[in-house]
């Protein structure tokens, strides 16, 4: 095992990031711009479920491997024109929706929901809390099934849930555009939660007849699409906020922050009674950490399990429980110098008994996890995370409405362990800062104070005027200190030609053979042979085969 002697990322290790960060986002952004010349190759020739397809290709691939933009008004004023060219202006349905309305149908638009994740989740409070209206939802993507409790808040409010690859294939993207277009007819207002998805672009490209469109800002630290038809752009934090103002040119006029909604925490058992229901001793002290695999990738060789074995060998009684992590983080060494302390569970729904068994609450890193944060914290248990980077990366850190004189962000792991120390030493220190942090996130994240808050953004987008902006513009790239620590902390993977593959068959057939040539080099001419054909072909003909060859 690695020996713990780095105390912090210290200026040696930042300048090779920089160093490094600066060659891989110009090298990212290179690719970026192919293929974003290849959607408006297919967009001159007519060619228009290519050209969006190749726009959504460009998007995910910005995603994944960050290339000094948030936000690419290429993209979208491309996927514009489709929506305009494609989805003309009903004649029938007179001047588009009315100002100065107060909605009554609300249409939430997710590209996929899950079981586990916090943005499902927001999605599934959201309709729950603001129980005046009737809300619908259309996911664009779906792969799993909808997670019953989901289906269930949508029925109890009257809505209807439409999956729109069910009935039209995932990468039909203008015919699903289309259809989305005729289920938000009846629609007050609508709600984004996409991430990359194209199909909401076009959709409302003719803003003269959509509904107010609403942005949320789920994935305020990666790229995404939608800033030019978001009428407002909701943040959930103050960093989001700042980011999306400088880097995503959402004026301050179509900018609002809006705390994530919780649920009522209800404690049925007491520190106690769960760590016994855990098998975790009674005079332990707890500490617990909730977030994606993901969001604890090992970092400049140390991870995140090392990161605590000096405080656990210094305080015996101390447990380490962190949920989430999946098998690609061998963590076996640093669970070995503890005698098996920490204790690691994949992701799992029943995380309340752990949040009610924990004394302290340690944020992911290198990724924060702000969701679960508020979730910890409403269970009264401070909250402790680390923020290695300078105020030009607030993006990276963790902060949320209500959380800024509470939540305690430490500078290096000396300091991390310092302040871990004290909450363990300190019991009084730890029951009243848990406790001063529960009654403000109760406050800020539940209730009247967070419906006031939708109310208020409601009633701005609704008397919003519209802006309807058509420009030609040219996307440019960035190289600040937050681009360049990017693809460290993010990582830099992207598997372009598998996203490329997956909507092969719904190129042209040219582009088929371009990409087959291209790609498939490496692999037998049978196989070339089947990324053209469908399916049934290729099993028609693996039958054949083995017919006659018997």
């Amino acid at each position: 095992m690695k020996k713990l002697d780095k105390e912090k990322l210290d200026n040696d290790t930042l300048s090779l990031w920089r160093e490094e960060g600066s060659f891989l986002v110009q090298q990212n952004f290179e690719e970026f711009r192919g293929l974003v010349a290849q959607a408006k190759y297919f967009m001159q020739y007519g060619k228009y479920d290519a050209a969006a397809i190749y726009a959504e290709i460009a998007a995910n691939y910005a995603g994944s491997k960050h290339c000094g933009l948030f936000v690419s008004p290429e993209l979208e004023s491309l996927l514009s024109k489709i929506g305009r060219k494609l989805i003309p202006i009903s004649l029938s349905s007179g001047q588009g929706p009315s100002l100065h309305k107060t909605p009554k149908h609300v249409l939430h638009v997710a590209t996929s929901v899950f079981g586990i994740g916090g943005h499902s989740r927001l999605i599934g409070r959201w309709i729950q809390q603001d129980n005046e209206r009737c809300h619908s939802l259309v996911l664009t993507r779906q792969s799993t099934e909808v997670p019953h409790r989901l289906r269930d808040v949508v029925n109890n409010s009257h809505g209807k849930i439409h999956v729109l690859n069910e009935k039209i294939g995932d990468f039909e993207l203008i015919a699903q555009a289309k259809h989305l277009r005729e289920i938000a007819a009846t629609a007050d207002l609508v709600i984004l939660h996409i991430h990359n998805d194209v199909v909401p672009l076009i959709a409302f490209a003719n803003k003269e007849q959509s509904p107010p469109i609403l942005f949320l800002d789920h994935a305020d630290h990666f790229f995404w699409l939608g800033a030019d038809i978001s009428d407002v752009v909701i943040s959930l934090r103050e960093s989001g906020m700042r980011l999306a103002q400088k880097r995503r040119g959402i004026d301050t006029d179509r900018s609002v922050l809006l705390p994530i909604i919780l649920e009522p925490t209800q404690r049925v058992l007491s520190r106690i009674e769960a760590k016994r229901h855990l098998g975790i001793p009674e005079e332990s002290i707890l500490l617990l950490s909730i977030a994606r695999a993901i969001k604890y990738r090992t970092i400049d060789g140390i991870s995140f399990a090392d990161a605590h074995v000096p405080l656990l060998e210094r305080y015996g009684q101390a447990v380490l429980v962190v949920i989430g992590p999946d098998d690609s983080e061998d963590w076996s060494a640093a669970i070995q110098l503890t005698q098996g302390r920490i204790r690691v569970f994949g992701a799992r729904e029943d995380t309340a008994i752990f949040l009610q068994a924990a004394d302290i609450y340690v944020d992911s890193f290198p990724i924060v996890s702000t969701t679960s944060q508020l979730e910890a914290g409403s269970y009264g248990l401070p909250l402790v995370s680390r923020y290695p980077y300078s105020d030009a990366c607030a993006i990276l850190g963790a902060d949320a409405p209500g959380l800024d004189n509470h939540l305690i962000r430490t500078r290096d792991l000396k300091e991390y362990r310092k302040t871990l120390s004290h909450l363990i030493e300190d019991e009084e220190y730890r029951l009243s800062l848990g406790e001063a942090t529960r009654k403000k996130i109760v406050e800020t994240h539940t209730g009247s104070y967070w419906q006031k808050s939708l109310q208020e953004i409601y009633a701005h987008a609704a008397n919003k005027p519209r802006e309807i902006v058509m420009t030609d513009p040219m996307d440019q790239m960035f190289i600040e200190e937050l681009d360049l620590f990017l693809p460290r902390i993010y990582g830099n993977k992207c598997d372009l030609d598998g996203i490329i593959l997956s909507r092969l068959k719904v190129m042209p057939f040219e582009e088929q053979l371009r990409l087959v040539t291209r790609i498939a080099k490496n692999y037998s001419w049978r196989y070339r042979i089947g990324l053209l054909l469908p399916k049934s072909y290729m099993s028609c003909y693996s039958r054949l085969r083995s017919f006659l060859s018997f």
